[in-house]
């Protein structure tokens, strides 16, 4: 493969960024250390949002108009039988019930699994593929209104980088035509949700604007690591799937400088897949900190409903 040019930070735009997972014990040190200045903020969030009391979200459907930032699809409030289905499904007697079964993806969500979605709490994978696969049917059921996106599972990136650091062989199977219906090369954008440790981030092959990007909502820095093995895996995959060499030494390799970011220690993966449905809808990432408590009830709510909106 050529070599790929630098990588330079990138601003927020309003074009959509077209748009070694090595688990260590200084990694988690480091994200702790992060997460430490935090906890004032984190207390003062959980005691005034009025989003956690006892089992339940207790937000009726005026308060939740009271934390959208500015009105649209993406900031749609919840109506009171949407915000009760939630609550019940969070409460004690459903933690061991099989709320909603996801077919095509064979994926089942317990009461307990979907206590992820509650303040404070890490968002888990169950949870978070389950809700790539309903972005993934919201395009299918409307392609003139999304950018023809590819959404990896969670296990994808693990796999990509599993044993000597870069493994094509061992994803090369997963993005057969038979089973896609399409060649990743003709998406315009393809998703790579990464989990580090304890901590998610994102990385995104742009095939319209021919670039590289990640995105971390906690750390500043650049993932070379990361955005090197997209670029290699982007080669690979063309090769063995279309008999074609592609030179990316041209496409741009960037990180996302000033973009959203976390105010806490857990809301990583709330951010993760905001970035993955705004980019989806070609829209720049106007969203904060404080949207946060609604996107957690939103997404539950879509889980609950098998549809994202």
């Amino acid at each position: 493969m050529a070599l790929v040019p630098k990588i330079r930070n990138r601003t927020i735009s309003d074009k959509p960024v077209s748009s070694s997972c090595t688990r260590t014990s200084s990694f988690r040190q480091r994200l702790l250390a992060s997460c430490k200045r935090f906890l004032r903020i984190e207390e003062h969030s959980s005691s005034n949002r009025g989003f956690k009391n006892g089992n339940n979200f207790l937000v009726s459907s005026t308060e939740t108009k009271k934390l959208v930032a500015f009105c649209g699809e993406p900031f749609q409030p919840l109506n009171e039988e949407e915000v009760a289905l939630v609550n019940s499904a969070l409460s004690k007697r459903n933690r061991k019930k099989i709320l909603v079964s996801h077919k095509n993806s064979n994926i089942d969500i317990s009461g307990e699994t979907l206590q992820c979605l509650r303040p404070n709490q890490w968002l888990n994978d169950d949870v978070t593929n389950l809700y790539l696969e309903l972005l993934k049917e919201r395009q299918t059921r409307d392609p003139q209104k999304y950018f023809k996106c590819h959404f990896f599972n969670t296990f994808f990136y693990v796999k990509l980088v599993s044993g000597s650091g870069y493994n094509y062989k061992a994803v090369s199977r997963w993005t057969t035509k038979r089973k896609l219906g399409y060649d990743l090369i003709d998406c315009d954008i393809i998703f790579v949700p990464i989990h580090i440790d304890i901590h998610w981030t994102l990385g995104v092959i742009n095939n319209r604007e021919r670039k590289f990007v990640y995105l971390d909502s906690l750390f500043t820095g650049v993932g070379h690591t990361i955005l090197n093995a997209m670029a290699k895996y982007l080669v690979d995959e063309v090769k063995q799937k279309s008999q074609k060499n592609i030179d990316v030494s041209s496409w741009g390799m960037e990180y996302v400088e000033e973009r959203p970011q976390q105010q806490n220690g857990y809301d990583c993966g709330m951010f993760m897949l905001k970035y993955i449905d705004f980019y989806s809808r070609g829209l720049s990432l106007q969203f904060s900190q404080k949207d946060m408590p609604y996107f957690r009830l939103r997404t539950a709510k879509e889980i609950l409903r098998l549809r994202a909106d």
